[in-house]
């Protein structure tokens, strides 16, 4: 039987951090598509690009998302949110 741990808010920030980061990586993406004809092949060589890293946004959010929980979980009743 393992135990949990919940992680402590230090690692829920940096977490959360990985998240903006992914988020710019997204941000720069669509970016790049607004510079460019909508459907050239330009465009649509930049697409899979974005799947890949919205992909590893949602991953990487719903970790944080978790990581969050389990904080808050971890806390004192008097003390949650």
């Amino acid at each position: 039987m393992s135990t949990k741990t919940a992680p402590n808010l230090l690692t829920v920030e940096r977490i959360l951090d990985e998240v903006d980061e992914w988020y710019g990586r997204v941000r720069t993406l669509r970016q790049k598509l607004s510079r460019l004809k909508r459907g050239s092949s330009a465009y649509l060589d930049v697409l899979p690009e974005l799947e890949v890293e919205l992909g590893v946004l949602k991953y990487k959010a719903e970790w944080a998302a978790r990581a969050l929980d389990d904080y808050e979980e971890s806390l004192p009743e008097n003390e949650r949110p």
